[in-house]
């Protein structure tokens, strides 16, 4: 693995790791580029979806929240059928209030992978792991955000002091950097079913040691998509292995 920084403390270190040898100890993630989807194709979906998906899926107020929320479905599914080799009408997805999403497999005595959803643009990724808890998040890395009013808002006082500190070329990867990792961790804390607590920014100058003890962050190298993913869990994980999907041109390419 190649760390960004050589740290004593590998429950704080960000790692970058895109490969793994052994799933039984690592996670898979999924990017898959939505964008050539068509609509109807996604319409015809959404009556595979469970009835607390559909019922969640018919809140959303906007038109590209609500194809992120079906092209999320659709990874999901797929993501689960190549881990586990069954097919996706052998599960269900169940959304629960205050909680993240969970699997139910038609054979209650099956232990259902870990996984974490995440959207930015017309990009979706899934991370799915039976080795951890995991969380992820992946932002776009555009350049025309007001960095600093941003983190003024959704920053805390010293992840402020902590950003405003980086040097000007570094600023967009840091924010970026920091506020996946700060969604990524809170993501992993609602799969945990405990609360969200601040992150534990570091003294020094590094981007390490931005997570509690026992909390690991992984940074996915995705500089080639325009994308910033980390990925968080609460066990050490071997490797990542990562898998672009940009060539599926409908949804039964993915889902027979």
């Amino acid at each position: 693995m190649n760390k960004i920084f050589q740290l004593a403390v590998e429950a704080s270190s960000i790692e970058i790791i895109d490969t793994a040898q052994d799933f039984e100890s690592a996670a898979i993630l999924w990017l898959l580029d939505g964008k050539s989807f068509p609509e109807n194709d996604l319409q015809r979906f959404s009556s595979r979806l469970s009835p607390s998906e559909i019922r969640r899926w018919v809140h959303f107020a906007r038109s590209v929240r609500r194809r992120q929320f079906l092209l999320g479905r659709v990874l999901l599914r797929y993501a689960v059928t190549a881990v586990t080799g069954h097919a996706s009408r052998d599960f269900s997805v169940l959304e629960r209030s205050g909680e993240a999403p969970q699997l139910l497999f038609s054979d209650p005595s099956y232990c259902a992978p870990n996984f974490s959803l995440s959207h930015s643009g017309d990009w979706i990724a899934c991370v799915v792991s039976t080795a951890a808890v995991v969380g992820v998040d992946i932002e776009m890395n555009r350049l025309d955000r007001g960095f600093d009013d941003i983190s003024t808002l959704a920053f805390s006082e010293r992840e402020q002091s902590w950003f405003g500190a980086r040097p000007h070329s570094e600023r967009c990867a840091a924010f970026y950097l920091l506020w996946c990792l700060r969604e990524a961790s809170y993501k992993l804390e609602c799969n945990l079913r405990s609360s969200a607590e601040a992150l534990r920014l570091p003294h020094d100058d590094s981007y390490a040691r931005f997570c509690r003890p026992g909390i690991y962050a992984y940074q996915i190298p995705v500089d080639d998509l325009g994308l910033t993913a980390v990925v968080v869990s609460n066990e050490a994980l071997s490797g990542i292995r990562k898998v672009v999907l940009t060539q599926p041109a409908t949804i039964s390419d993915l889902i027979p």
